[in-house]
């Protein structure tokens, strides 16, 4: 089936790509970029290499191959040829590509002949490899939220304040009520929520900078509670680093979700939620049974309203003042970390 795509999108690729150049060229090493729309006196070069002792020109296209093709390239040929002439242009061999979707085997003979090297590729795969490879779609593909069978975020508050006491796993477990699974659980979530310093199957454990400003935030009168000092906090932190772990990125999206959502049918049916924020935050397959994607969205949810972000019933979904703010904000800075992680492979 045919692919329809703008060269300049399989240009990006391979300019940010030397790996996938290569192999799309059989070349035993990557060849460095030298120019990319090189203008010419006969027309725009797309990509000019420089490959051992050799130049690369590079002729891009994303259709099948058709004579004219040729001509173009021999054209952008001579005019370097007159480059190095005039001392314009490294010396060197200059080997001539012609990158098209579909080429037969007579018009390769027929391209050899004149100089060119004809080559097919599939731009599915150029873009196949893009989205496995660049950093940001790679990150955001990996990162998915995860059930730890914590179902609010005050459930943590026990331990967390105990660590002023002790920095000990150990002590904890003769500390808090509730099985050493149980804990487990609590302290991965804390983790997760970047409130503690914790490495799996060690002892200690600490209060990170932003676990401290949590725990100086705390409700004095009722501390088992989540103070809006503490939400404010918490939210600020996700909306600032949607990335930053598998239930902060689950935060994001399940209000993401019902923003979505919401602009189809408000208040959002909890039944529509459900099924969305699964293939939203690229669980569908993970979470398979009803009771799967029911407990997540549940728990998600739970989150969400313990920062002031949603509301709810047992069967609807409301946003809130902060809700809306919180999704215009985050959006910006979900933006500003694709734009810093903008450096490919």
């Amino acid at each position: 089936m045919k692919l329809e795509v703008r060269e300049s999108q399989i240009e990006d690729v391979l300019v940010s790509a030397g790996v996938l150049t290569r192999q799309i060229l059989n070349l035993e090493d990557e060849p460095r970029l030298l120019s990319r729309q090189m203008i010419l006196p006969s027309g725009r070069l797309d990509l000019l290499y420089a490959y051992q002792a050799k130049l690369l020109l590079i002729e891009l296209k994303a259709v099948e191959f058709r004579h004219n093709f040729l001509d173009q390239v021999l054209s952008y040929k001579a005019d370097l040829l007159q480059y190095q002439q005039k001392g314009k242009l490294l010396q060197g061999d200059i080997e001539s590509y012609l990158l098209c979707t579909e080429a037969t085997s007579s018009e390769k003979s027929l391209a050899k002949k004149r100089g060119v090297n004809l080559t097919q590729y599939d731009p599915r795969e150029v873009l196949d490899f893009f989205y496995e490879n660049f950093k940001p779609i790679a990150f955001f593909t990996e990162t998915k939220p995860i059930d730890i069978g914590i179902w609010n975020l005050h459930l943590v508050h026990e331990f967390i304040y105990l660590l002023q006491q002790t920095n000990s796993v150990i002590r904890l477990r003769e500390l808090v009520d509730g099985s050493q699974k149980t804990l487990y659980n609590k302290i991965k979530f804390a983790f997760e929520l970047r409130l503690i310093n914790w490495l799996p199957n060690q002892d200690t454990i600490s209060l990170t900078n932003l676990g401290k400003q949590y725990v100086e935030r705390k409700d004095k009168i009722l501390p088992e509670r989540l103070s809006e000092e503490q939400a404010e906090l918490l939210r600020k932190f996700v909306m600032q680093n949607p990335y930053e772990s598998a239930v902060i990125l689950g935060i994001a999206a399940v209000v993401e979700s019902v923003f979505a959502l919401s602009k189809n049918t408000y208040p959002v049916p909890m039944e529509q939620l459900i099924d969305f924020f699964a293939y939203y935050a690229g669980k569908y397959f993970d979470w398979q049974t009803p009771k799967a994607k029911f407990n997540a969205t549940r728990m998600y949810s739970n989150y969400a309203v313990d920062l002031g972000l949603l509301a709810k019933t047992d069967d609807t979904i409301y946003f809130t003042p902060e809700g809306f703010r919180f999704t215009v904000q985050m959006q910006m800075h979900k933006n500003l970390k694709m734009v810093e992680s903008l450096r490919v492979f």
